[in-house]
């Protein structure tokens, strides 16, 4: 779907967008199956440049892209027919024109594409997923259109150093994304079952909407069980569950700069702050500080701090925490975002923390702990 975020060029832009970061281009011949429904997919171009290569290509439960099959435009037509055995997301790849995303089921499907102004307006009959699915890009693009706008303005703000301006357009962005986020849980809530909904979770993170996710689950998991995509989901939401407030903190053992090894759990009867972070990462660089400073104003209570770093470097690593001056325990794989404890806790971006109770509950997480949150929320439970 069209989810343009202002940051590509509009052609990188067209199609699922964010969702395909990881995607990996993988070519293979695809055999029948007699017992899969066999789908026709018609494309018509109508415009002042109806020729070229097409490629329909499926977009996998892992979002890697697999090449189905490839034509070439005849009298301003091409046609595929397609095995399909199950509710699955295809690209049809109109080379250096366009790209259209559908959702095929088991029905045939007609796209119709206007050029004639080099506007590429598509129509799409045949699949409601599709509809649906549209519906959703056109809300994310238009709530990427309003955030763009704001950043503008927040840039010329920052100039001029108006921190009135700054803080205004901070809480409007903060807003502007809760009703964004209400809005599409309300969509989502009310279509009906539609694969649509479960390959564009990422915009509407599973870790921070839990609760909402285990009901689309629930409601999803009679129809969809067996579905490719839905597994993957499910895989998704137990993942994120086990990280989740209210969870046990999974355990960590990893290496200290000395090569010792030491495991979260050995911090059981104290307030843990588990911080994941890099001497590479600007964001966290610039965090430091606050946790130092509230490292001190807290460790006679009971807190601890467990830093995670997603370093390469040990070099790097060690000379990080010697000038940001960290005296709590620091542990690596330096494997990147490879790192085991990284992919325990479904870490994507940093920094990233989680606060642990004296049990090793999860009590909060992320923004909740970022500035001076982390102070409102340790006065909070110390209190």
């Amino acid at each position: 779907f069209h989810a343009h975020d202002g940051t590509r060029d509009a052609q990188e832009s067209r199609g699922l967008g964010d969702v395909y970061k990881r995607q990996v281009l993988l070519y293979s011949c695809s055999s029948s199956n007699s017992s899969d429904k066999e789908i026709n997919i018609s494309i018509k171009m109508d415009g002042s440049d109806s020729s070229g290569e097409v490629r329909l290509q499926k977009v996998n439960s892992d979002y890697s892209i697999e090449l189905i099959k490839s034509a070439n435009f005849i009298d301003n037509n091409v046609e595929f027919d397609v095995y399909n055995d199950e509710s699955a997301l295809y690209r049809i790849d109109i080379l250096g024109k366009t790209s259209v995303d559908v959702i095929l089921k088991d029905s045939d499907i007609e796209i119709m594409i206007d050029d004639k102004n080099s506007s590429f307006t598509t129509k799409i009959l045949g699949s409601t997923d599709t509809d649906v699915l549209i519906g959703i890009g056109d809300k994310i693009s238009n709530y990427r259109s309003e955030i763009r706008e704001l950043n503008m303005a927040f840039i010329d703000a920052n100039n001029e150093k108006n921190i009135q301006k700054i803080n205004s357009i901070r809480e409007e962005v903060s807003f502007k994304r809760n009703q964004f986020e209400l809005s599409l849980k309300n969509y989502l809530d009310n279509v009906d079952n539609s694969l649509a909904v479960l390959v564009t979770a990422g915009y509407l993170p599973i870790g921070e909407n839990i609760s909402f996710w285990e009901k689309i689950y629930e409601r999803y998991l009679p129809e969809f069980e067996s579905n490719s995509y839905f597994k993957k989901f499910e895989s998704d939401l137990n993942k994120l569950k086990a990280v989740s407030v209210g969870s046990i903190a999974p355990e960590i053992i990893s290496n200290d700069t000395t090569g010792n090894p030491i495991s979260l759990s050995s911090f059981r009867g104290k307030y843990v702050l588990l911080d994941f972070w890099a001497a590479w990462c600007r964001p966290c660089r610039e965090e430091n500080p606050n946790i130092l400073k509230n490292y001190e104003t807290f460790k006679d209570r009971g807190f601890e701090v467990f830093q995670v770093s997603l370093d390469r470097s040990r070099k790097d690593w060690v000379r990080g925490i010697k000038q940001d001056m960290l005296p709590w325990v620091n542990v690596s794989d330096l494997r990147y975002y490879q790192s085991e404890a990284a992919q325990l806790y479904n870490i994507n971006k940093i920094p990233s923390a989680f606060l642990l109770d004296p049990s090793g509950e999860i009590i909060a997480k992320d923004t909740q702990l970022r500035g001076v949150n982390l102070y409102n929320k340790l006065q909070e439970v110390f209190n």
